[in-house]
């Protein structure tokens, strides 16, 4: 019988021949892997007048806003896919050596997607904290747009560098005011506006994107509809002051008792039950039924996250 540290080190130089069988194949044919790549990201300019002016596909360009978005440096939705499929290969190359052909597959699969989930994550926490700044946003845009004598341009400049607590709405507007200063063009003017409104993704932030819209284009009076937004607004942080106290509870179970609940169980399996640090460590990932557990486990924890994240943790909204 192989021992345990032999079956380890066996799993290890398996898993890194495999790394580098696939590394070698990238390397050979990456050339036509780039064709390819280019040639997705292109077809639809390339097929139909329609989309002469769309540059990426629709999964790219919705990878694209999202690490736009998440990621403080640019990262591409190409390299994202390719380290996902990376991941992917990697889970399924450790979980091929103890679960059959079809588990680790699907092993593979959950794991690859926890990069987007996270993503997602980050993205919706993000936003809801950018939410949460509309209040102070629409404030001292009303102010600054009456004190501009209604300039639409010179009251996202005051707003920028006078608002206070627009930390996230205020990268929003600037990088939306570099877009729409110089330019008298609709088509820019309207996309410019949509991406702030994504970056919030909420009714107020769609419903201020389209007045500024119509300010900059054809110079309309917005400053009761700014007001009418604030007004909702205050209402709505009352409702999410209470809903954030009813759920709390919920989010304490989920983040703190399942992790101790597993901390426990390795304590008592280590301590109580006498197997050793190595003997739970090859009961729990080196046997079939051990590292299904374990899978499942971890899979439905970071999905319990991201459904918090959605039902419980809205945005500042009405």
């Amino acid at each position: 019988m192989i021992g345990f540290d032999a079956y380890v080190l066996i799993s290890v130089v398996s898993a890194i021949i495999y790394l580098f069988l696939i590394a070698g194949i990238l390397l050979l044919f990456r050339k036509r892997i780039a064709g390819f790549v280019y040639a997705v990201k292109y077809r639809r300019r390339l097929s139909s007048p329609r989309f002469k002016n769309t540059n990426v596909s629709g999964l790219s360009k919705h990878l694209d806003n999202v690490l736009a978005a998440v990621m403080r440096r640019p990262v591409s939705s190409t390299a994202f896919l390719v380290g996902v499929i990376g991941l992917f290969f990697l889970v399924f190359i450790l979980s091929a050596s103890n679960l059959s052909v079809g588990v680790s597959v699907v092993v593979g699969l959950s794991f690859a997607v926890l990069p987007y989930l996270f993503l997602r994550v980050k993205l919706e926490r993000l936003r809801r904290r950018g939410s949460f700044e509309g209040e102070n946003l629409i404030s001292s845009l009303l102010t600054q747009y009456w004190v501009s004598g209604g300039n639409i341009f010179n009251t996202l400049e005051r707003t920028i560098m006078t608002g206070d607590g627009i930390r996230i709405t205020g990268k929003l507007l600037s990088t939306m005011l570099l877009e729409i200063r110089n330019t008298g063009n609709k088509e820019r003017i309207r996309k410019a506006t949509e991406a702030f409104a994504y970056g919030v993704n909420t009714n107020w932030s769609k419903m201020l994107a389209y007045h500024i819209g119509t300010a900059a284009v054809g110079g309309n009076d917005i400053s009761l509809a700014i007001e009418d937004i604030l007004v909702q607004l205050r209402e709505a942080r009352s409702l999410a002051e209470e809903r954030k106290r009813i759920n709390g509870e919920s989010v304490r179970i989920v983040i703190f008792l399942i992790p101790l609940i597993y901390a426990g169980s390795v304590f008592v399996s280590i301590r109580l039950l006498g197997l050793g640090f190595s003997g739970f460590f090859r009961n729990q990932f080196m046997t079939a039924g051990g590292f299904g557990f374990f899978s499942v486990i971890t899979f439905l924890f970071m999905l319990n996250i991201v459904l918090l994240e959605i039902i419980t943790n809205k945005k500042l909204d009405f």
